[in-house]
Protein backbone atom coordinates (compact mmCIF):
# COMPACT_ATOMS: atom_id res chain seq x y z
CA UNK A 1 0.00 0.00 0.00
CA UNK A 2 1.50 3.06 -1.46
CA UNK A 3 1.25 6.73 1.32
CA UNK A 4 -1.56 7.99 -1.05
CA UNK A 5 -3.67 5.24 -0.13
CA UNK A 6 -2.62 4.75 3.37
CA UNK A 7 -3.48 8.85 3.92
CA UNK A 8 -6.62 7.82 2.12
CA UNK A 9 -7.52 4.97 4.20
CA UNK A 10 -6.95 6.89 7.88
CA UNK A 11 -9.01 9.99 6.37
CA UNK A 12 -11.77 8.09 5.59
CA UNK A 13 -12.14 6.39 8.85
CA UNK A 14 -11.48 9.48 10.57
CA UNK A 15 -13.99 11.38 8.75
CA UNK A 16 -16.80 8.53 9.27
CA UNK A 17 -15.70 8.51 12.87
CA UNK A 18 -16.68 12.45 12.91
CA UNK A 19 -19.70 11.82 11.01
CA UNK A 20 -20.65 8.71 13.38
CA UNK A 21 -20.19 11.41 16.69
CA UNK A 22 -22.10 14.23 14.54
CA UNK A 23 -24.88 11.89 14.19
CA UNK A 24 -25.13 10.50 17.91
CA UNK A 25 -24.73 14.50 19.30
CA UNK A 26 -27.50 15.09 17.06
CA UNK A 27 -29.64 12.69 18.62
CA UNK A 28 -29.07 13.93 21.79
CA UNK A 29 -29.22 17.56 21.45
CA UNK A 30 -32.07 17.82 18.54
CA UNK A 31 -32.46 21.39 19.43
CA UNK A 32 -29.13 21.97 17.33
CA UNK A 33 -29.50 18.99 14.76
CA UNK A 34 -29.28 21.25 12.13
CA UNK A 35 -25.43 22.00 13.00
CA UNK A 36 -24.42 18.60 13.36
CA UNK A 37 -25.95 17.70 10.14
CA UNK A 38 -24.73 20.61 8.14
CA UNK A 39 -21.29 19.51 9.57
CA UNK A 40 -21.48 15.81 8.47
CA UNK A 41 -22.87 17.01 4.97
CA UNK A 42 -19.30 19.29 4.67
CA UNK A 43 -17.29 17.01 5.95
CA UNK A 44 -18.57 14.11 3.60
CA UNK A 45 -17.95 16.57 0.56
CA UNK A 46 -14.72 17.22 2.14
CA UNK A 47 -13.97 13.48 2.49
CA UNK A 48 -14.92 12.99 -0.98
CA UNK A 49 -12.56 15.76 -2.36
CA UNK A 50 -9.59 14.30 -0.64
CA UNK A 51 -10.43 11.07 -1.77
CA UNK A 52 -10.92 12.19 -5.63
CA UNK A 53 -7.41 14.09 -5.42
CA UNK A 54 -5.88 10.95 -4.69
CA UNK A 55 -7.36 9.06 -7.24
CA UNK A 56 -6.27 12.00 -9.27
CA UNK A 57 -3.02 12.08 -8.23
CA UNK A 58 -2.30 8.63 -8.78
CA UNK A 59 -3.54 8.66 -12.24
CA UNK A 60 -1.00 11.60 -12.74
CA UNK A 61 1.82 9.79 -11.47
CA UNK A 62 0.89 6.59 -13.69
CA UNK A 63 1.01 9.11 -16.57
CA UNK A 64 3.78 10.43 -15.40
CA UNK A 65 5.56 7.05 -15.14
CA UNK A 66 4.01 5.83 -18.78
CA UNK A 67 1.83 3.06 -17.38
CA UNK A 68 -1.34 5.29 -18.27
CA UNK A 69 -1.90 7.20 -21.66
CA UNK A 70 -4.13 10.03 -21.86
CA UNK A 71 -4.21 13.53 -20.48
CA UNK A 72 -4.16 13.61 -16.26
CA UNK A 73 -5.46 17.04 -14.56
CA UNK A 74 -6.32 17.39 -10.84
CA UNK A 75 -10.07 17.65 -11.71
CA UNK A 76 -10.44 20.97 -10.15
CA UNK A 77 -13.92 21.94 -11.66
CA UNK A 78 -15.56 18.76 -10.09
CA UNK A 79 -14.02 19.23 -6.43
CA UNK A 80 -14.81 22.95 -6.24
CA UNK A 81 -18.83 21.49 -8.01
CA UNK A 82 -19.25 19.45 -5.55
CA UNK A 83 -18.78 22.19 -2.92
CA UNK A 84 -20.97 24.47 -4.14
CA UNK A 85 -23.62 21.64 -4.33
CA UNK A 86 -23.17 21.33 -0.44
CA UNK A 87 -23.80 24.71 -0.42
CA UNK A 88 -26.48 24.92 -2.13
CA UNK A 89 -28.28 22.13 -0.24
CA UNK A 90 -27.87 24.08 2.98
CA UNK A 91 -29.23 26.96 1.14
CA UNK A 92 -32.60 25.22 -0.10
CA UNK A 93 -32.86 23.56 3.14
CA UNK A 94 -31.91 25.43 6.21
CA UNK A 95 -34.19 23.73 8.46
CA UNK A 96 -32.42 20.38 7.65
CA UNK A 97 -28.96 21.95 7.28
CA UNK A 98 -26.68 25.16 8.76
CA UNK A 99 -24.85 26.74 6.27
CA UNK A 100 -22.67 27.79 8.56
CA UNK A 101 -21.77 24.68 9.92
CA UNK A 102 -21.46 23.33 6.01
CA UNK A 103 -19.05 25.76 5.20
CA UNK A 104 -17.30 25.61 7.95
CA UNK A 105 -16.60 21.73 7.93
CA UNK A 106 -15.47 21.80 3.73
CA UNK A 107 -11.85 22.06 5.12
CA UNK A 108 -11.75 19.31 7.10
CA UNK A 109 -10.47 16.89 4.58
CA UNK A 110 -7.84 20.03 4.12
CA UNK A 111 -7.40 20.19 7.53
CA UNK A 112 -6.53 16.59 8.67
CA UNK A 113 -4.14 15.71 5.53
CA UNK A 114 -0.97 17.83 6.50
CA UNK A 115 -1.93 16.47 10.39
CA UNK A 116 -2.05 12.71 9.19
CA UNK A 117 0.72 13.23 6.92
CA UNK A 118 2.79 14.62 9.54
CA UNK A 119 1.86 11.51 12.10
CA UNK A 120 2.59 9.05 9.69
CA UNK A 121 5.98 10.35 8.87
CA UNK A 122 6.57 10.30 12.59
CA UNK A 123 5.47 6.81 13.18
CA UNK A 124 7.92 5.82 10.09
CA UNK A 125 10.90 6.89 12.50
Amino acid sequence: MNDISKLNKIMFVTIMAIIAVCFIIAELMPHRRTIFHGTVLGASVSCINVLYMGYKINNIGKSAAGQRKGRATLGFGVRVATSILAIILALEYPHYFSEIAVCASLVVGQLMTPIIGFIMVMNEK
